[in-house]
């Protein structure tokens, strides 16, 4: 996957002009002049007669010089030159000599006989010189590198890789990457996750069920946890093929075998697809948008084409119709699958596959240093690892097709990035957190075309996400529109509350003191939080919007005086084009960031794996580290990460995870080169950071030496809450204030203008 470059024109390192080499018989004061001033040529030197001329540089008051045999030699001579060799510099000219040829041997028929030698020789001397200089540049590199405090593993890695390497290794790079983040993903599936079964040897439901340390997951029917979820739902959508044998491929004369799980303990009766929102929803019913349940299904095609793979996607006996003995010999026999590790395997193996499939594919030809930094952070990004390798879930599926959307709107593509995005929205409906975001930066950019381009964009973009949504809930239209309503009350449940379990997010913050739902109802509560999160995200998303006709505007002015002062000249040239971005682009990591984070902290049932959302823009943003306010994202990028897989705690303790949880943390923060104690002296940034951490130390030394409370038992995870919510609420304040500075930079507030 191609990552967007965060980093401004003004950020990139330029070569000096001192690096570069001098001109061959030029003055110091004009070897980078390719047209002199009358002034230096009247102080110029009288170069020595072997000195050649060039006929820019030839002096006027000698007018027959420029018609010198000397001149045509060097013309002759300059325009031999070896192709292979190194510029000068802009107004230079190799000499006969250097070139190794001689003005007679150019207009001879007959070439010099050591012509061929010479033109050898000075090849060979290019190719020395060149080799000498790329040595020093990397003396010069790695010297600079070890004195750079923003130097770090992963970034040093990364640029001897793409130093080293030619154009065609870019590609062996990243797939050495990628092998390194499966390892890490798959090392960290070794351990527990939602819902496990943590004794083994207690294949008994009876015994497991009776057992004094037996902990939530499979030992506690009915509902276990996320991994049984996800199985659950590959078992549902797939059950429409148990009565097949076979499955026929289009347009391919081959007959392909299918397995069943045996029934009973499966249940042999197929669900059709109308029914998939409403079956059995008092164990674990389908909550999630249909790409997610197509998703599903494919799983569970491919699951069924082994007989191993086939005997766990068995279905549930339906708890309405199905009598206590035949779900109790379904729990003992997905008891004893668990313990065999065979199924666990498999469902591990599916994530890390979706995740090369999406992030996998990459543009070798742009992969520059910062673009595989920014992917690599990603990838190796503690939050996301816990939660989908470790907890269990698809999450970076739903990430990496915002990010295929955001590589599109940046590339000019907006229909192809509107169906992406509205995919990522069908697999997951936590990405409508971006939602904002996008339209804003989308309707912004209709109206820096505007006229007729704007006008047909927006209707593309219209009738494109029209038919992308119809296209998705096509099943579930018929009959209508019984089946299109259960399936959106299953997506949105408002009817859930406000928050279920204890969330880093401003409701569960305020309940410590102000208990909400015991002073309003559900649908109160609810409006409450659909105003809260629109006041938070209005200033971004209408700042955006307001700028971009604003720099329409300017485009215009622009236009006007380009016609006033050259009436010849056609004013469409500095027209904006629809195939291109629009300039507000570049913004749109911060404002995909601050529009997820203000859902985090204001929006209506809220879990604690919604972080992964504000999390993803910011960590792109953490690419461009070198200096300026690059600089100062990556400190905030970091801080916020960090406190996010905190907040996660609970959860992941839960799950076993405690282990990988501060393995994980600590990997991340080394390949990235962060050393709290060593950012910029007296920044808010830093103690901001230094507190929390010392904060998070204690609460982890406090709660592994003693017991809270027996009035309190969710002390620590509330104090936990609060201290979250807190950083989360600052770096809200620093994200609206970055995304201000951007904007401003870009083309100001224009608060004064007409």
């Amino acid at each position: 996957m191609s990552i967007p470059s965060t980093t401004s024109h003004s950020q990139r390192r330029r070569v000096p002009s001192s690096a570069r080499p001098p001109s061959a018989y030029s003055h110091p004061s004009t070897a980078y002049q390719p047209f002199p001033s009358a002034d230096s040529l009247s102080s110029t030197p009288r170069l020595p007669d072997h000195a050649p001329d060039s006929l820019l540089r030839a002096h006027p008051h000698n007018a027959s010089s420029l018609f010198s045999s000397r001149d045509r030699t060097s013309s002759y001579s300059a325009r031999s030159t070896d192709r292979g060799s190194r510029a000068r510099g802009p107004g230079s000219w190799e000499t006969a000599s250097e070139s190794g040829m001689s003005g007679m041997s150019v207009l001879s028929a007959f070439p010099d006989a050591g012509a061929k030698v010479r033109r050898k020789k000075a090849r060979k001397e290019t190719e020395a010189r060149r080799l000498l200089e790329r040595e020093e540049d990397e003396r010069r590199r790695e010297a600079r590198d070890e004195g750079d405090p923003t130097g770090s593993l992963l970034r040093r890695w990364a640029k001897w890789m793409l130093a080293n390497g030619q154009e065609g290794d870019r590609r062996r790079t990243w797939l050495v990457a990628l092998a390194a983040v499966v390892l890490v993903r798959w090392c960290a599936g070794l351990g527990g996750y939602s819902g496990a079964l943590r004794l083994p040897l207690l294949r008994s439901v009876s015994l497991v069920r009776s057992h004094p340390c037996s902990p939530k997951g499979y030992a506690t029917p009915p509902l276990r946890g996320d991994f049984e979820a996800q199985r659950h739902w590959l078992s549902l959508t797939s059950s429409s093929l148990s009565s097949r044998t076979h499955l026929s491929l289009p347009f391919v004369p081959l007959r392909v075998p299918l397995y069943h799980p045996p029934s009973p303990p499966s249940s042999s009766t197929p669900v059709p697809t109308s029914s998939w929102y409403s079956h059995d929803l008092s164990y674990w019913g389908l909550d999630y948008p249909p790409l997610t349940a197509y998703h599903s299904f494919l799983l569970g095609l491919l699951a069924r084409l082994s007989p191993s793979s086939a005997r766990f996607i068995t279905l549930r006996p339906d708890s309405r119709i199905a009598s206590e003995e035949e779900v109790a010999a379904w729990e003992a026999n997905m008891s004893a699958l668990e313990g065999e590790g065979d199924m666990r395997n498999w469902m591990r193996a599916s994530v890390i596959v979706g995740d090369v499939l999406l992030w996998g594919p990459t543009d070798d030809r742009s992969m520059g240093c910062e673009q595989l930094v920014a992917a690599l952070t990603i990838l190796f990004q503690p939050a996301l690892i816990l939660i989908d390798n470790g907890h269990f879930q698809y999450n970076s599926i739903m990430l990496a097709l915002t990010l295929w959307a955001i590589n599109a709107f940046q590339a000019g593509h907006d229909l192809l990035g509107s169906i992406l995005f509205v995919c990522s929205l069908g697999f997951k409906q936590m990405a409508l957190y971006y939602a904002p975001g996008v339209f804003a930066y989308l309707f912004g950019k209709c109206l820096w075309l505007g006229g007729r381009d704007g006008l047909n964009l927006f209707l593309h973009l219209g009738l494109t996400v029209a038919l992308a949504f119809t296209a998705l809930f096509l099943p579930f239209l018929t009959p209508f529109p019984h089946t299109l309503l259960q399936a959106l009350e299953r997506i949105f449940p408002f009817s859930r509350g406000l928050f279920e379990d204890k969330v880093a997010n401003a409701w569960c913050a305020l309940n410590v003191v102000v208990k909400l739902r015991e002073l309003a109802s559900v649908p109160v509560l609810a409006r409450l939080a659909l105003g809260a999160t629109a006041l938070a995200v209005l200033p971004s998303t209408a700042g955006v919007v307001y700028l971009s006709r604003k720099l329409r505007r300017e485009k215009q002015k622009e236009n006007g005086k380009a016609e006033d002062q050259d009436p010849s000249r056609r004013p469409i040239s500095l027209e904006p084009s629809s195939s291109g971005p629009a300039p507000t682009s570049h913004l749109l990591p911060h404002l995909l960031f601050l529009s997820s984070l203000s859902f985090f902290l204001f929006s209506f049932q809220v879990h604690e794996k919604s972080i992964l959302l504000p999390l993803m823009p910011l960590t792109l943003l953490m690419g461009g580290r070198e200096a300026g306010y690059g600089r100062m994202d990556w400190e905030w990028g970091v801080l916020v990460n960090n406190v996010a897989v905190f907040s996660m705690y609970p959860l992941l303790k839960r799950d076993g995870l405690q282990t990988h949880y501060l393995a994980l943390t600590l990997l991340w923060n080394f390949l990235i080169g962060y050393d709290p104690l060593s950012l910029r002296p007296g920044s808010f940034v830093k103690l901001l950071s230094l507190a929390s951490y010392a904060l998070i130390l204690l609460l982890h030394a406090l709660e592994a030496l003693t017991d809270p409370p027996a009035h309190l038992p969710d002390l620590f995870a509330v104090l936990n809450l609060t201290l979250s919510a807190g950083v989360f609420g600052v770096s809200w304040l620093w994200a609206s204030k970055r995304l201000g500075q951007e904007g401003w930079a870009l083309g100001g507030l224009g608060l004064g203008g007409p």
